[in-house]
């Protein structure tokens, strides 16, 4: 607070304005505003008091004021914001008042009893001025006022050489230093007239000297048909403006760049099939409005092709500018799969490494030797292939009992949605019975003893391709029969399942109650002679080998082969004991149960037995019976388990 004056009048005068830096006279000059930040060149005078705020006055008496406001015996009211609120209570007791909130006031001062005096308060926003540093060469830059807010602007380049003051819509200032060490530039705003206390604006910068800094593009990416994004890395200071060409023409003017710029959003005529390109250049404004000092990279729109032609998806692509590499990122939309392949050379790729039926959607990115890059537009596709799947040229049939399986090789790098199996002799006569999705089949419920099977395979795979030029595999037919002489005879046809055809055939044998040996064969037929007197049963199998051990070997069906039991009886007999046709039985081989019983001519049994091994001798409980016709019966059952009922007479004889 201002000390009150209590002296005379023409000494208070000299006294007061001693204290004021700068001050603004009442409408009737009955006292002045002081205040102490100062006025710009040229100082303060008139009756507005003008600032930015916060801003504080004072307020001073003049050698006209009727009375002295600060003197106790007089009594004098203050309002400051005009809002009728005496702000001074009933003495002169506040000299000073601080504005904080912008907007234009009437300071009313009422002196007792001899009337008013009023002066005008403009409190202006102490915004800070937008401006722009523009570095030029040879350690210079100039100073652009982008604010029209104030009537003018201090400009200090922060290197202890005397303030600068702009008009509003003044050129750029421009000021060169003595070396390029890193200043602060500030700018304020000052009205005329006006208290110079509004808020600075500063920035940062670097002078250089013959080394012109040179802008780049960070990317370009291609956004849609009629839109792409350009980001940039743009030196800082430096004026630039942007440049295009389309197709083969020329570089123009395309816009300015602002200097904290870092991403663009253009809208073109057609992106997807037009060139477009662009480059930076950096302005020295000290050397003139359009002085080029440098140029940048240029960066171009990528043009990508994608044909997508049988089992393959080919890529083509355009773009201008000194390429180091390309990526693609290809997406399967179908199954949701993202692959990335890098460090591609050349202005095409064809793309193998796909499935067929499956929606693909590539982007192609252009990576430039200064590492800013350019994506293409996203192209999308359906994969597709006209190739069937590999024809099924083995197959094992084998035979179980009444059903046969079937199975054949998958096919490495194949996908097959369905096999679809087929039956009959030859491919005329083929029908459909089945269809699966793994490599095996099984038809149920055939004769196999009595006919061949043939089947055929086709196949579907993922793409909807089908092949039906299978090979006709048919089942192996085993038949045979033993002689009496115990020769047994096979035959069987030939197997066709596989290409590489069979190695060799296995016959596998077994008895009844026994294993035996197999025998093999490299044709469709086998001869044996089966002398074993305790086997009567012998089944028989064949089983193919193929060449390929990789495919599953395959058997016939099997086949029983019963050796004859050969049951003889003689119609009479001589028990004379000259031990030839002493008794009498009935023989034969491989019998299992016996019971032989004769009879009298009077029906009454006579003898017994179910031992093949004992004979009747003619006699009854030890006495000889006499000669004549006797009746006889047997019941056999063989290993076959064939049941034999013979009856008849056998004649005793005495000679």
């Amino acid at each position: 607070m201002l000390a009150k004056c209590i002296i005379p009048q023409v000494v208070l005068l000299t006294l007061c304005f001693s204290q004021s830096h700068a001050q603004y006279l009442s409408d009737k000059g009955f006292f002045e505003i002081a205040v102490s930040e100062g006025c710009p060149a040229g100082g303060c005078n008139g009756n507005i008091v003008s600032g930015c705020a916060p801003l504080t006055i004072s307020i001073l008496m003049t050698p006209t004021s009727p009375v002295d406001c600060y003197s106790p015996m007089f009594d004098c009211d203050i309002d400051f914001e005009n809002d009728g609120v005496n702000d001074s209570g009933t003495d002169v007791t506040t000299v000073s008042h601080t504005y904080n909130t912008p907007g234009q006031f009437t300071l009313f001062m009422v002196f007792a009893a001899t009337g008013t005096d009023q002066i005008t308060i403009n409190v202006e926003p102490s915004d800070p001025p937008d401006f722009s540093i523009f570095s030029c060469d040879n350690r210079s830059l100039q100073v652009n006022i982008e604010d029209d807010q104030y009537e003018n602007y201090i400009i200090n380049f922060g290197d202890g050489s005397p303030e600068v003051i702009r008009p509003r819509g003044s050129a750029p200032a421009e000021h060169t230093y003595a070396n390029t060490n890193q200043r602060t530039v500030s700018v304020r705003g000052v009205n005329e007239n006006g208290v110079d206390n509004c808020s600075s604006q500063q920035d940062i910068v670097v002078p250089f000297e013959n080394n012109f800094p040179v802008s780049r593009f960070d990317s370009l990416i291609s956004l849609n048909d009629n839109n792409l994004a350009l980001y940039y890395d743009l030196a800082p200071d430096i004026q630039h403006r942007l440049e295009i060409k389309s197709g083969n023409g020329s570089f123009t003017f395309f816009g300015s760049l602002d200097a904290e710029l870092e991403a663009d959003t253009f809208q073109l005529a057609d992106i997807a099939n037009t060139s477009y390109c662009f480059r930076i250049v950096s302005i020295d404004p000290c050397a003139g409005p359009n002085a080029t000092a440098a140029i940048s990279e240029i960066i171009c729109n990528t043009l990508l092709e994608v044909d997508f032609l049988d089992e393959v998806n080919s890529l083509s692509w355009q773009v201008e500018g000194n390429i180091n590499s390309f990526d693609y990122t290809r997406v399967n939309v179908t199954d949701g799969e993202v692959f990335i392949r890098r460090g591609l050379n050349g202005l095409s790729f064809n793309d193998t490494d796909i499935d067929c039926e499956r929606e693909y959607c590539y982007t192609l990115t252009s990576i430039y030797t200064d590492n800013s890059i350019s994506r293409s537009l996203e192209v999308c596709g359906n994969s597709f292939s006209t190739t069937p799947p590999t024809t099924i040229n083995d197959l094992s049939v084998s035979v179980g009992g009444a059903n046969i399986a079937i199975e054949w090789p998958v096919m490495p790098g194949e996908v097959i949605n369905t096999y679809t199996i087929s039956r009959g002799n030859t491919a005329s006569t083929l029908l459909d019975i089945g269809s699966t999705e793994t490599n095996t089949f099984e038809n149920n419920g055939l004769d196999t003893s009595e006919r061949s099977f043939c089947y055929q395979i086709s196949s579907e795979n993922e793409c909807g391709n089908v092949n039906r030029n299978g090979r006709i595999a048919c089942s192996i037919l085993l038949t045979g029969f033993i002689a009496p002489d115990n020769t047994v005879s096979l035959t069987w046809n030939d197997y066709n399942g596989w290409s590489q055809g069979i190695s060799e055939y296995t016959i596998e044998k077994e008895y009844f109650n026994n294993d035996a040996p197999d025998g093999n064969s490299t044709i469709p037929e086998f001869q044996e002679v089966d002398n074993n007197a305790s086997e009567q049963v012998i089944n028989y199998r064949i089983r193919a080998i193929p060449r390929d051990n990789t495919l599953a070997p395959v058997q016939s069906n099997s086949i029983m082969l019963i050796k004859p039991n050969n049951i003889y009886f003689p119609n009479a007999f001589t028990p004379n004991g000259d031990g030839n046709n002493d008794t009498f039985s009935v023989k034969g081989r491989f019998i299992v149960n016996y019971d032989l019983r004769i009879f009298n001519r009077w029906g009454e049994e006579v003898f017994n037995t179910t031992d093949p091994d004992v004979s009747w001798d003619g006699t009854r409980e030890g006495k000889s019976l006499p000669l004549g016709a006797y009746a006889f019966k047997v019941d056999i059952k063989d290993q076959a388990g064939q049941e034999i009922t013979e009856a008849g007479t056998v004649l005793l004889l005495r000679n």
